[in-house]
């Protein structure tokens, strides 16, 4: 994989911070919309955080996947079909670093492997810290090769250089 750039709004990054805050020290998280530029930039373009049914508790989050994708729809519409559902983002209440743990890889594999996501490459955003004080980590990820003596792909993730904009 080549080094990717993810390209965030500091008002996105702020939202995200502000729906942490209002869950700390429970996960939380929601999805980002946006488009790939070309292969190495991709721009976040909205994040919603997480619907109603929503499940937040200390050390994991589950998703509300059907109010999560009438938001990418509409978002969808909205942009006259542009900008679409590009990954998640989630975070880790006190953790010291935005690692990803292994239920985070997981979900990366689910999201890569279904047909309704069409992801080639996925985002992970992980705030990580404490109330007011998030940091945020991005990784992308991928599925590589199968090949003859190993029938499952293996996940590629790599971290994804961070820029702001307004």
């Amino acid at each position: 994989m080549q080094r990717l750039t993810a390209w965030i709004s500091s008002r996105s990054l702020e939202i995200m911070g502000r729906e942490a805050d209002r869950l700390y020290p429970l996960e939380t998280g929601g999805v980002l919309i946006g488009y790939w530029a070309d292969d190495t930039n991709v721009v976040v373009t909205a994040e919603f955080g997480p619907g109603p049914a929503a499940i937040h508790k200390r050390y994991s989050y589950k998703h509300d996947h059907a109010w999560e994708a009438a938001r990418v729809a509409s978002e969808y519409e909205r942009s006259e079909r542009t900008h679409v559902y590009i990954g998640d983002w989630h975070t880790h209440p006190n953790a010291s670093s935005g690692r990803l743990s292994g239920t985070d890889k997981r979900s990366l594999r689910t999201v890569l492997g279904s047909q309704e996501a069409r992801l080639r490459r996925t985002l992970m955003v992980v705030l990580f810290g404490t109330s007011t004080e998030w940091q945020p980590d991005i990784w992308a990820a991928e599925l590589g090769r199968a090949s003859i003596w190993n029938w499952r792909r293996s996940l590629l993730i790599e971290p994804v250089l961070l820029r702001r904009y307004t």
